[in-house]
Order: C-alpha cells, then structure tokens, then sequence
C-alpha cells in the first residue's frame, strides 16, 4: 500500500501503459499497403541510394507527395534496431508517446491540476483514433506531435514570467518541424491561437515583438529550408509541391479525397467513435459537459476562463478549416485529439468530486473505472494482435512470400498494374515500377508511366519483367494489351485474385 502513496507511482504507470501501448506487437504485422508501402518503400529506397534529401520510391520515381521527416524517422529506427517491421514503426510509437505526454503537460499549464494532467496524457493515450494512428505508418501522428509540441509552448508564452520569447522562438521551431512532417497542415491548429489572441486583443501584442522576425527565421529555415533546396534541385518540383500541398488540398478537387461539404461528414465518425471509449462522458454527462465547458455567459470566457477559450479555439477552429477545405480524410482530425482528452479530463475530474490528491489512497473510489480502463486498455493491446493475425491483401509481407518462389534467377522488374505493391521494396524488390492503364491516373510529381510505353521498352531491351495485376476486369484487361501487342506471357495464379504475369521474349 506504501507504494501507492509514492507521488512517482502514476507516473511510471503512466509510462508503462503508453510503452505497452505503442510497441507491443509492433513487429509483428507485415508492412501494409497503401500508406505503409509508400513510405517504408521510400525509406528503403533513400538509404539504398543513400541520400536523406531526395526521396525516391524505387529506382526512379521521385515521391513528393509528403516532406521527409518521416522518412528520416523510419531510417532512424532501421539503424538503429535493423532492418524489421517493428524498427520501420519505432518512430511512430516514440511520436505517440510523447504526444500524450505533451497533452498531460499542457493540462497541467492550463488548469494546474495533476489530476487534469495525468487523466488528460491517459485518455489521448486511449482514445480509438490516435492508438490506431500509432500503429500505422503515416505523417498524421507525426503532424500530431508537433503541433500539440506547438500548443504547449504557446501556452507557456502566453504566461507572465518574462520568458516569452523563449517559448516563442520554441513554438516557431515546433511549427518548423510540423511542416517537415506535413508541409502547410501543421497551419491550421495555428488558426485557433490566433482566433483566441484576437477574442483577447493580443494578437497585435503577441507578434510585434522583436522577437517576431528571429521566430519568423527560425520556421523559414527549419520548415520551408527542405522545401527552398528541393524546388531549386528538382526542376518543377516548387509547383508540385505546391499544388500537392496546397492548392490541390484547400481548393481543388484533383485528388478526390471527400470535396465538398457533403465529405465532412466523414468528420463525424471519427470524432464519436474514435474517442472511444472517452466520448461516453460527453454522451452521459452533457449537461455537465456544457457547464463545465461552455458557462452560460460565453463573454466572460475570453476574461474569467481563457484556459477554456484556448481548447475552444484549438478545436473548432481547426474543424471549421478542415471542414472548408477540399480533401478530407479522417485522420486529418487527429491534432484535435489533444484538445478533446484535455476537455474530457477536465469534464471527468468536474463530475468525480471525490477525485482529488487524497483519494489516490482510497482504493474503493477507484475500483470501477480502473478496472472499465484495464479492460479496454486489454482490448487495444489485443486488437494489435489481431491484426498480426488478420488476412488482408494489403499485407506485403504475405505477398512476398506468394511471390519469391516465383520469381526468376536473372535480373528482373517488378511492374504493378493501377494497384502499387510499394512494400516489396521493404523485402527485398530491387526494380519496382507502377503501371497505369488509364488515361489520366493519380497525379504523382514523376507521373506513372501507361503500360504500352513499358511494354514497348521491354520488347526493345528484352528485359525481364513481370506484371503484377489484381482484379479480373484488370487481369483480362491486362492479358488483352499483351496479346495485341505480341508478347507471350505466362499466368501464375496468387491468392487474393492476384495474378503475376512472366513477359517471355525471343532469346529469353
């Protein structure tokens, strides 16, 4: 019982939970397609060629579709565990752990309550969404760590202690690594802050400073110094990115990721389902919510309760761009997870009054919600399981092995069809090209090649190649190009209607 009156014991819990969290079973699941493979196969590729700069995604392709920071992460991970799924991922567990951290701290900075804090660090770590986001290979959980890093300091800038320019020249860095890791979404949190500094008529205050231009250099040179080197290295590389980044997510409808109003009803699952199981506080104590969150006179929030304008601001601001914007993808919601476990800690400490400093020794208080937490906190360990075990074709890891008994002595290339297999770089593919039959495929900065060009190059070089297809409106698409073209192939059948067509030219 003495270990319980430790003030160190909920902390090392804490840190226990959100190790087991982020890396049990980590190594266990193959490399999943589509976002895994891009950026593991990127990853791969960039040490192979051994450059940190330019990401390439096989032999040829340039891949500008994100910054490189989480390039570097997976590179990071691979030297320093070896090349294996879980040391691919290990960046992205030590990114979610520390965001939950980063969450606790910026509750205890808003409402200096440990309580607040531990409660806030513990439900971000538990909520559906960003457990899930840790375990998949994308930059959204990088994005998520450096704009909640971002939040922190601007909350401690905000304080009367005479250090406001350290923070700021922090925050600014903070923003600077956001757009290594995202480019311009790690902005759209940033329109909260000053929504809130203008409900407080400080915004003018808050930048000039002379302070304001050294921040200004630091996020230019940390966050746009890629970006200014990339554009003058690449030929069309400025407008790509641009267009990718930028226009092609706010305005445009190229990308055809939920345009319109009608796709920020995607928004609405996620928030509810996954903030589970923290989104039933809402749901049994709203009333409670409201007046915890929301008094009754909104005025006097902006004076009396900034910490509360604060996660107003952070969270329907960003929802508000993120809806207005163009493309739209659920995961794009997870920066706002911070903000949420902080308002759910907050809401639960408010409807618990016996839930202070003295009952952490009072064990009965606390029988039913540990165990309802020690059950779901079983249930997302056991759910990564799960997945090693679940068939699915995106696992590259599974068709790799479909694969390389197949696969000839001589040099050869791989070639998929419509549908990338980007992860089998990660296992060992050297040559790997993506093929379109369409006219007008997804819009990538090296473009994809149609297929006619490259059979036409294969029957000039008689080069080695094999055709990777799936889906039988496609393989009989595919079997008919290469009939009309003259080219003898041979069918192996995979599993998951996969087929592997071996191209067989003359002297071959």
């Amino acid at each position: 019982m003495d270990i319980l009156k430790n003030k160190f014991f909920p902390g090392i819990v804490l840190c226990g939970l959100l190790i087991a969290l982020a890396f049990l079973f980590q190594g266990g699941r193959g490399i999943w397609q589509p976002d895994e493979g891009y950026y593991v196969g990127t990853a791969v590729t960039m040490m192979e060629k051994q450059t940190l700069l330019i990401p390439y995604l096989g032999e040829d392709e340039i891949f500008l579709d994100k910054p490189p920071l989480i390039y570097w992460g997976i590179i990071a991970g691979v030297k320093l565990f070896g090349h294996s799924e879980f040391a691919a991922r290990f960046f992205h567990g030590v990114c979610f752990i520390l965001t939950a951290i980063l969450t606790g701290l910026i509750g205890w900075e808003l409402f200096k309550d440990k309580i607040v804090a531990m409660l806030a660090a513990f439900i971000y770590s538990t909520m559906f969404v960003p457990f899930i986001a840790a375990n998949f290979i994308t930059p959204d959980t990088l994005l998520a760590l450096w704009t909640t890093m971002a939040m922190l300091f601007f909350c401690k800038s905000i304080q009367p202690d005479g250090k406001r320019p350290l923070w700021q020249m922090l925050f600014c860095l903070a923003i600077g690594f956001g757009f290594l890791a995202k480019g311009p979404a790690v902005l759209i949190p940033c329109g909260g802050i000053l929504v809130f500094l203008a409900v407080r008529k400080q915004l003018i205050g808050y930048f000039l400073t002379r302070w304001s231009v050294v921040g200004l250099g630091l996020f230019i040179i940390v966050g746009l110094g890629w970006y200014i080197w990339f554009s003058f290295k690449i030929p069309g590389a400025f407008s790509y990115l641009l267009d990718s980044q930028l226009w092609g997510r706010l305005i445009s409808e190229k990308y055809k990721r939920n345009p319109g109003l009608s796709g920020t009803l995607i928004y609405l699952p996620v928030l509810i389902f996954g903030s589970l199981p923290w989104s039933v506080i809402w749901i049994e104590k709203r009333s409670l919510a409201v007046k915890t969150l929301l008094p009754k006179n909104l005025l006097k929030i902006a004076g009396d309760k900034p910490q509360i304008l604060f996660l107003l601001c952070w969270f329907f601001v960003s929802l508000v761009i993120l809806c207005l914007a163009s493309s739209k993808l659920g995961l794009y919601l997870l920066p706002l997870f911070p903000a949420l476990a902080i308002a759910a800690a907050r809401v639960w400490k408010e409807k618990t009054p016996a839930f202070d400093d003295a009952a952490i020794v009072r064990i009965k208080s606390f029988v039913r919600p540990a165990a309802l937490s020690f059950v779901w906190v079983v249930l997302l360990i056991f759910s990564k399981l799960a997945l090693v075990y679940y068939p699915t074709p995106n696992d590259m890891k599974a068709l790799w092995k479909q694969l390389s008994s197949q696969l000839p002595n001589t040099d050869f290339e791989i070639c998929t069809i419509d549908k990338r297999a980007d992860g089998l770089l990660f296992y060992g593919v050297k040559n790997l090209e993506h093929l379109a039959t369409k006219s007008s495929p997804y819009p990538t900065f090296s473009g994809t090649e149609h297929i006619l060009e490259e059979i036409r190059e294969m029957i000039k070089e008689k080069d080695v190649g094999l055709f990777l297809v799936q889906g039988d409106k496609r393989i009989k698409e595919v079997c008919g190009i290469l009939k009309n073209a003259g080219v003898d192939f041979r069918v192996i059948t995979l599993p998951y209607n996969r087929t592997l067509l071996t191209l067989q030219f003359d002297g071959r």
